[in-house]
């Protein structure tokens, strides 16, 4: 069984809480968990929209204003889907963010043992054969 992740994290400065501490921070949030790429993919869309409300799109030095990101199933490279958007060449933000859509594959533990325990062997057997 398969689900997807939506969740959005963000990289971000902050002053320091006490000395010799560190100024980088991370926050990531869950959107949620849906059946469907369709449905997460609409989901963080509307995320990215919220965003879009707060921050200008990117402007090139030759004025050309940036296309809009959204998650989709084909929009990726070589067709592949299009799971994780970062403000880069996108939005003008003074932070970083990283909104993703991860699959969640969910199996049956007894299978996986029994599947992790046939691939040891077969790794034991193939050293025997190399040495």
């Amino acid at each position: 069984m398969k689900k997807y992740l939506l969740t959005i994290e963000f990289r971000y400065s902050d002053a320091p809480k006490f000395e010799d501490d560190m100024t980088g921070r991370n926050k990531t949030v869950t959107i949620g968990v849906f059946d469907d790429y369709d449905t997460a993919a609409i989901e963080g869309n509307k995320a990215l929209e919220i965003f879009e409300k707060h921050y200008k799109l990117h402007t090139f030095p030759n004025a050309r204003t940036a296309t809009k990101e959204r998650f989709s199933k084909n929009g990726g490279c070589f067709g592949s889907a299009k799971n994780l958007i970062s403000p880069l060449a996108y939005l003008k933000t003074n932070f970083d963010f990283y909104a993703k859509i991860e699959t969640l594959n969910y199996f049956d533990l007894e299978e996986i043992i029994n599947e992790v325990n046939e691939c040891t062997k077969r790794y034991s057997e193939y050293r025997r054969k190399q040495n």
